[in-house]
């Protein structure tokens, strides 16, 4: 008899929404850490040549400038600002996944007196030489890009098809979740969604009147800047 009982009570049933929850939490730490670990970072000239003579550098670009950010999804930087010569930015990536940035030296301004015109600066020439006599030795680039954006693509239907099939939310709508998850920066906002509402927190309290989606663009732009102060 007892051993019925505690086969019945003491083996509570693991809900899928449990198991959902963990695997969301796993997939942000794992994105999270790839995106850390890829954020380019300052460097040298000097340690540029090392990769090369090392034959760990994989993938290099020129520019004058960051390009771009990352989005909401990563403020990180994504690539440079083409300018058609070498020099002043270095952009290049090693085989253990990482991304470093150096800047060589500025071009001038040619004598040709055509307005506009730039020339690369001597070591920026150098060193673009050096980089492609090594180009027949370069190595793959590791994948590391690819598995970082299947774990934001999947991360990001998950949360979809969860935020469709779940019962309705009670700190906010369905709508205000949707823009705060989508705009508050590094997936923060998915954090905050595990954590506090329904059906992930059996203890979110009921909000009336529940918050709207302007809420959620609002909370996302606010997020938005202070993390890019804060990087």
């Amino acid at each position: 008899m007892s051993d019925a009982v505690v086969q019945q009570v003491g083996r509570p049933k693991i809900s899928w929404w449990q198991v959902l929850r963990v695997v969301l939490v796993l997939g942000w730490v794992a994105w999270a850490a790839l995106t850390w670990w890829m954020a380019p970072r300052e460097s040298t000239a000097a340690q540029a040549r090392a990769d090369i003579a090392a034959q760990r550098l994989t993938y290099y670009e020129w520019g004058d400038g960051w390009q771009n950010d990352g989005g909401l999804v990563s403020p990180f930087p994504a690539g440079l600002e083409q300018w058609g010569g070498p020099g002043p930015m270095l952009l290049w990536h090693t085989t253990d996944g990482r991304r470093h940035f150096t800047t060589i030296d500025e071009p001038t301004a040619a004598a040709t007196g055509v307005v506009g015109t730039l020339l690369s600066g001597p070591e920026a020439t150098a060193l673009d030489q050096e980089l492609q006599a090594y180009e027949t030795r370069r190595p793959a680039d590791p994948p590391t890009g690819a598995v970082q954006g299947g774990l934001l693509i999947a991360g990001s239907v998950l949360f979809l098809w969860a935020l469709v099939s779940a019962a309705e939310p009670v700190t906010g709508t369905k709508w205000f979740w949707f823009w705060l998850v989508s705009g508050v920066p590094l997936g923060l906002g998915l954090l905050w969604w595990l954590a506090r509402e329904r059906p992930w927190s059996s203890r979110a309290a009921e909000r009336e009147p529940r918050l709207r989606w302007w809420a959620g663009i609002g909370i996302g732009i606010l997020a938005g800047l202070v993390v890019s102060l804060a990087l």
